[in-house]
């Protein structure tokens, strides 16, 4: 009976008019990425396929340019080793990662967004400074169809440890 009397009051509170229930909209800054439209969330077109390839035999790490922002993408575990996790940097991919990979790219110094996507999505924006580095970690979890993402920006010191435990991520287009 409660059963019944639960439904009918929750089907009663979703038939009252718009303007009686609370605004719940958050402003487009405190929106999920999933929510967000593309160019605000920094992912890129979902239209755009990439693939990836592991490079066991090199492990480079470039040294930080002085004008620019050095920023490596790890993702240092096996948990969904073969579930590809999207990175794009205001709203361009530019790099897929799988379990125990990373890669890197530099950027200009100013406000970037930067996205990672699996089955969601998961954005954060950054200000980055001329000469620093900068580590983001993809971290994967189950999800309905397939993974998860969430995207973490680190410390330097857990993304060196982590770079240890990664290979080089090689993306192209498809």
């Amino acid at each position: 009976m409660l059963a019944i009397l639960t439904i009918i009051l929750a089907f009663t509170i979703l038939q009252e008019p718009a303007a009686q229930q609370p605004a719940t909209q958050q402003p487009p800054a405190q929106q999920p990425a999933a929510q967000k439209p593309a160019e605000e969330s920094g992912c890129g077109p979902s239209s755009e396929k990439l693939k990836n390839e592991t490079d066991k035999s090199s492990h480079p790490e470039p040294p930080v340019p002085q004008d620019k922002a050095l920023i490596y993408v790890v993702r240092p575990t096996m948990l969904g080793n073969k579930v590809q996790t999207k990175f794009a940097v205001d709203g361009k991919w530019v790099g897929v990662n799988r379990g125990n990979n990373y890669f890197f790219l530099v950027l200009e110094p100013g406000p970037h967004r930067f996205c990672s996507q699996a089955e969601n999505s998961d954005s954060a924006g950054l200000v980055l400074e001329a000469g620093k580095v900068y580590f983001f970690q993809q971290h994967v979890e189950m999800g309905i169809l397939k993974a998860r993402t969430s995207l973490e920006r680190i410390d330097e010191e857990r993304g060196r440890e982590a770079l240890k435990k990664c290979h080089l991520s090689v993306t192209e287009q498809k």
